[in-house]
């Protein structure tokens, strides 16, 4: 049976470079033993880093996302 993937987007904060952004990942990825089988990242046009991870597992996903990820309140 295919493994399933789970994919988190996340924006870096404000002007944080991709190193600084990984600074900041890592040891929450290290306590948690949660490892990202793949991460892409883009730098827009305004410097702006933006990640892309892909989880083995819905529950690993939804752990970072609620770690890193901000919801916009309606």
């Amino acid at each position: 049976m295919p493994s399933e993937e789970h994919h988190v987007f996340f924006e870096a904060l404000n002007g944080q470079s991709l190193l600084q952004t990984m600074q900041r990942l890592e040891p929450w990825l290290d306590r948690n033993k949660v490892r990202p089988l793949e991460l892409r990242h883009i730098v827009t046009p305004s410097g702006a880093v933006e990640l892309q991870l892909t989880f083995k597992t819905r529950h690993e996903a939804s752990l970072f996302e609620q770690a890193f990820c901000q919801v916009d309140a309606a």
